[in-house]
């Protein structure tokens, strides 16, 4: 970094905290997206990242890569800290200037897959064109105040509902008999159940006439092993299914599978 001796003291604290942060990934999130790229150029399919703005300052040459293999690059914050505000979301935008102006992303999805319908007048303000930070099945889709929402993935048997934001992933899905398979903590659970269970649901949801919006981390694949979370608190508890590893539903997936980009799926299906 240039003229570091110019820094002010909270400019230096700023600095080694985000060195901290940085060193704590220890090259876990390069590593294992690179592995997801091989697969997915293995088995011949395109994905959208959603890119987090730290994760691009501290490896531009991965996102370039992700883009240059012919993935579409969308947005999911700078920081990877929950947005409630419109004035929190402009925040992150901001932040994330260098990342937005170089690859112009279309898609945006939200931490914890939580927004209010204000933020995504904020996103169309900023020339996003959709957002993915609900959870429903993918005929709920709407464009809702010029964002078009196209929510992760469940399967409901029964009625389907209208699409409220904001709709994050909850216990309150599974009591109205709606599976959210598209989830990343659920593709996990499923994934140690059998790795055919998450291509079960996106065959059904297929034969409705309806693709299927998954979503999953980095670091939930190919990663090294790590201790349980029970040694790690109780406050882990509820994470315990993102330790379980999903490699072997994720291969299954791209084996039996067609997956393209969001921005790709929008102009097959004309949701715009």
């Amino acid at each position: 970094m240039t003229e570091r001796g110019h820094l002010s003291e909270l400019g230096r604290r700023s600095v080694e905290a985000e060195e901290n942060r940085r060193a704590l990934d220890g090259g876990s999130v390069a590593s294992s997206t690179r592995r997801i790229l091989n697969a997915l150029r293995e088995y011949g399919h395109k994905a959208t990242f959603f890119v987090v703005g730290e994760v691009y300052d501290w490896h531009s040459d991965l996102i370039e890569e992700i883009s240059e293999q012919g993935h579409e690059l969308a947005y999911h914050s700078h920081t990877h800290t929950p947005i409630r505000t419109v004035d929190s979301l402009s925040k992150e935008l901001r932040k994330s200037r260098k990342l937005i102006e170089t690859f112009r992303p279309k898609g945006f999805r939200a931490p914890q897959a939580w927004i209010r319908r204000e933020c995504l007048g904020e996103l169309a303000r900023c020339g996003f064109v959709y957002d993915s930070s609900t959870y429903g099945p993918y005929s709920a889709s709407a464009k809702i105040s010029g964002i078009l929402e196209i929510p992760i993935s469940t399967y409901a048997p029964c009625r389907e509902k209208k699409l409220t934001l904001p709709r994050p992933l909850s216990f309150a899905l599974l009591r109205n008999l709606e599976i959210p398979f598209g989830s990343g903590y659920l593709i996990s659970f499923f994934s140690f159940v059998s790795p055919t269970l998450v291509s079960y649901f996106v065959k059904k949801s297929n034969l409705k006439g309806m693709p299927a919006i998954l979503s999953l981390h980095p670091w939930q694949l190919y990663r090294k092993p790590s201790d349980p979370s029970w040694q790690r608190g109780l406050s882990r508890i509820r994470m315990l299914p993102y330790d379980l590893p999903c490699d072997r539903a994720f291969e299954y997936l791209l084996r039996s599978h067609s997956f393209c980009t969001v921005s790709e799926l929008i102009e097959d299906t004309c949701a715009l």
